[in-house]
């Protein structure tokens, strides 16, 4: 549980570093950046498993 925890600050982190203008350590000289594809498909990830499970369980609130 707590490397989740950390995922998601290290996410939060990249995040508002690029809302900021700024680049993470990882972004590709010609200005695209694989860490920040990797959030966004993780968070999409997470959205669409919650999704199914409330689909099938008929619980929300993840």
């Amino acid at each position: 549980m707590d490397s989740i925890v950390a995922q998601q600050q290290t996410d939060e982190q990249i995040v508002a570093q690029h809302l900021a203008g700024q680049r993470c350590a990882e972004c590709a000289p010609r200005g695209g950046c694989m860490r920040m594809l990797r959030v966004i498909r993780r968070r999409q990830a997470r959205a669409d498993l919650a999704a199914d499970l409330a689909a099938r369980t008929g619980v929300t609130g993840w």
